[in-house]
């Protein structure tokens, strides 16, 4: 016959399982803060930033700032799974929010850049830039080239010194404010918003649901 426990003993079997419950109530509450369901539709503009067809059946949209560390490691370590499996096949398209909601001239200057080179240019390799090195947009190098840019193509010229890329910036700001996001990056994915950095197997574990719905 088993030796009984003595009440030291059930007193730290209680605490035991008390500090289980509690660590299970607030495991779920932090799911439950990084997850929630979108009030409004996400607003769509020319200006988005966008990897993939218009056509895919899936929208990704991402509020990101190439200042933001996890934003940074969420282009370097999980867009390329992302693109490999998801967007190059069509399936998904993703939607980039570029967010900035200080008034830094430079760092203004940066979204008007990304957006209009994207729209009237080729974004790939400053993306890239911006991923591998966001403090360059304070050099005299990055200011040189956005001028060149600007003296270049008479369409990039317009956007980034007319109101267009400005009340874009605004838009966004707005956005990011009026959902309650508080960070980046913030995912939204058919009107779930999912805060914070996800690995890959996340991603595709949330896609797939989709997709197969």
């Amino acid at each position: 016959m088993g030796r009984k426990l003595r009440p030291i003993e059930w007193i730290a079997v209680a605490i035991s399982i008390v500090l289980i419950v509690l660590i299970g109530i607030k495991a779920w509450q932090l799911v439950q803060n990084r997850t929630s369901k979108l009030a409004a539709p996400i607003s769509s503009n020319p200006l988005d930033i966008t990897f993939g067809s218009d056509s895919a059946q899936l929208a990704i949209y991402a509020y990101i700032s190439y200042h933001c560390g996890y934003c940074r490691l969420f282009f370097t370590e999980v867009y390329p799974e992302l693109e490999r499996e998801f967007i190059s096949t069509g399936k998904v398209r993703l939607v980039l929010k570029i967010v900035e909601h200080s008034n830094n001239t430079d760092r203004i200057n940066e979204v008007k850049t990304a957006v209009c080179i994207n729209r009237y240019g080729y974004y790939g390799k400053l993306h890239e830039l911006l991923v591998t090195n966001s403090s360059v947009i304070y050099s005299d190098e990055f200011r040189e080239m956005v001028n060149h840019f600007i003296d270049s193509d008479p369409l990039v010229a317009e956007c980034i010194l007319g109101n267009e890329s400005m009340d874009y910036i605004l838009q966004i700001r707005n956005e990011f404010d009026k959902f309650g996001f508080t960070g980046t990056p913030t995912f939204v994915i058919e009107g779930r918003v999912f805060r914070g950095f996800m690995p890959f197997e996340q991603f595709k574990s949330i896609i797939v649901k989709h997709l197969n719905q």
